[in-house]
């Protein structure tokens, strides 16, 4: 009789959790998604969110709004979107730097971006791209060698102290055997101005905010990083095909859509379902292409695999350059 009633029972508890798993799937949503971009609006951040939240307002059948919380690095928002309630209505969507670089670059968190979230998918990647102004006379990356190697002191600009941008450029400066000044910037759209002005000599920023002047001859590209060319700027080569074989060249800064940790997995499935459709859509994806972008649309095990990879490899380089915690 005690073991009947104990299978009755497992039997019971089992059927509770397919019922409440089937329920939070089919109820979910039932009231306005909020997703949090931890940078200002305008940025490339804003733009995917926005694009992919006016589309998932439609297939989910709820408002879908965005708060930009900036500061920090990244670190406000995403801290924001850690403490809230596990229940898919509470989103991140953000960048590498607040997932990755944060964990290197600051003594405290107030949040632990491998604990306190779970991956929906990366949307898309933005290639970073190495170019110089046309005054400086460098059209390669064997020309800006050959310059630095007969003692031109140049500068270098980036988004910011601790994004990809400075460690590409402190990489690029080792394999060089080089003293290039960095000049970090508040953006990728302070570095483009500095480039069309010629205050730097060299420039790391992303193919999307740049492309629109090398296209017209006011930037010159050197190189972009990652694994494959960029299909917007298809004639720049690799790091990696230049025979830079750095695994920092290899990557690219990701724009991605994550949740609290512990988010139901029928609620992550929902998620993850709706918003890879809106980005494998035509329209959309034709967009973000358009604008420079290079579609990922990844599974999350895909991305927590990407992640796992990337977590090491930057965060021994912030470690290997000496860039002090903040």
């Amino acid at each position: 009789m005690i073991k009947k009633l104990a299978a009755t029972c497992l039997a019971s508890c089992l059927a509770l959790g397919l019922t409440s798993m089937a329920w939070a799937q089919d109820s979910y949503p039932s009231r306005t998604i909020r997703v949090v971009v931890p940078y200002a609006a305008g940025g490339a951040t804003d733009f995917i969110a926005r694009t992919i939240g006016e589309r998932l307002t439609k297939t989910m059948g709820q408002p879908v709004v965005v708060d930009n919380k900036a500061g920090a690095a990244g670190a406000i928002g995403a801290s924001e979107v850690a403490r809230s309630k596990p229940d898919g209505y509470t989103l991140l969507l953000t960048i590498t730097d607040s997932q990755i670089n944060n964990t290197a670059l600051y003594k405290t968190l107030a949040y632990d971006p491998q604990k306190d979230f779970v991956g929906i998918t990366q949307i898309v990647r933005s290639p970073a791209l190495i170019s110089t102004p046309p005054g400086t006379g460098i059209k390669s990356i064997a020309d800006l060698k050959a310059k630095l190697a007969a003692g031109a002191k140049l500068s270098y600009g980036s988004w910011g102290i601790g994004g990809l941008g400075h460690l590409a450029g402190e990489t690029l400066n080792q394999n060089l055997h080089s003293e290039m000044v960095h000049v970090p910037q508040r953006g990728e759209g302070p570095v483009v101005t500095d480039l069309l002005s010629g205050t730097v000599d060299v420039g790391l920023s992303s193919v999307a905010s740049a492309m629109q002047h090398v296209q017209v001859g006011k930037i010159v590209p050197l190189a972009v990083l990652g694994r494959q060319r960029s299909t917007t700027l298809p004639q720049v080569p690799t790091m990696n095909e230049l025979g830079f074989k750095d695994p920092l060249y290899d990557s690219n800064v990701w724009i991605g859509m994550l949740a609290p940790a512990k988010t139901p997995p029928a609620v992550l499935e929902r998620l993850a379902k709706e918003v890879r459709a809106a980005v494998g859509s035509p329209e959309i994806s034709q967009l973000f292409v358009s604008r420079g972008f290079e579609l990922m649309n990844t599974t999350p095990a895909q991305f927590a695999e990407n992640y796992k990879a990337e977590f090491g490899v930057i965060t021994q380089r912030i470690r290997d350059l000496k860039i002090e915690p903040r």
